[in-house]
């Protein structure tokens, strides 16, 4: 985790849009990208923004500069507080992991770097996680007689399983990439630092391209905390609504005619000529 008491609250999250993808850059690199009230407040807008705009089809989070996607909580921000008030500030990040993991499209973690404490738990509330091969991943809170509270102790153990979770929840220590490959951490294995953006984007675009409204519904039907019979029933229940929806017949059209599909905004395109 970071402290920085020089932070400015000047655009924490820069951002951009190419085609269908929008990527969001916590822009604090001189605090290793630590989340404060203003960071949070921005990916909260930004996060309303993509679900209310239909040409939008993944999003990428990164960090700026090179030495974390994001170090955790701002610790100025925690200092003082009483039980009260820590909670609120643990609502309130708590409310953005939530906005991020239930978005109607794909989210990828870029992480190059540190992602630690809260930084950590942000790469865990996406959906898709890359790294370089730079990166290291922890939760220190214990370190700091702290306990993980932006949805960490709940995401992690799902993620990898409950003892290598409290292992590293535990202690505080920190994990390699290579590590978090292995453990079912990473989509994908470590990049280079210099290729991650790339991979990233081209991964980001190609996620874009496919339809928003049935991605949702396998995001959706991903992150169901139902098992057994009735998680089979929810399955059953998303892909009937995708099969039967515009897009997924004409996904089916596109593959027995031998073409690309065109979904959604393609097709509205090409009936409105």
């Amino acid at each position: 985790m970071q402290s920085n008491g020089n932070s400015t609250v000047a655009a924490p999250v820069a951002v951009r849009t190419e085609g269908r993808v929008r990527y969001l850059t916590i822009d604090r690199p001189y605090a290793l990208n630590a989340l404060n009230r203003h960071v949070l407040k921005a990916l909260a807008a930004e996060l309303d923004s993509v679900r209310d705009d239909p040409e939008i089809g993944a999003v990428v989070i990164a960090g700026a500069g090179d030495r974390a996607f994001c170090a955790g909580a701002d610790l100025s921000e925690l200092a003082g507080l009483d039980v009260a008030g820590a909670h609120a500030v643990l609502q309130r990040g708590q409310r953005v992991m939530s906005a991020i993991e239930e978005l109607p499209v794909p989210v990828i973690a870029a992480v190059d770097g540190y992602a630690l404490g809260g930084g950590f738990e942000l790469a865990l509330s996406c959906p898709v996680l890359l790294a370089s091969d730079r990166s290291k991943f922890g939760l220190p809170e214990a370190k700091l007689g702290m306990v993980p509270g932006y949805g960490g102790t709940q995401r992690l153990r799902r993620v990898i399983g409950r003892a290598p979770a409290l292992a590293m929840m535990l202690t505080g220590r920190h994990i390699d990439a290579d590590r978090a490959w292995h453990l079912g951490l990473l989509s994908g294995p470590p990049e280079p630092a210099e290729d991650l953006t790339a991979v990233a984007g081209q991964l980001a675009s190609e996620l874009a391209e496919l339809s928003r409204a049935n991605q949702a519904l396998i995001l959706e039907s991903a992150r169901s905390s139902a098992e057994g019979i009735e998680g089979l029933r929810h399955e059953a229940a998303l892909a009937a609504m995708a099969i039967g929806s515009v897009d997924g017949q004409e996904g089916a059209a596109a593959f027995l005619a031998k073409r690309p599909p065109r979904f959604g905004r393609e097709r509205a395109a090409r009936e409105e000529e």
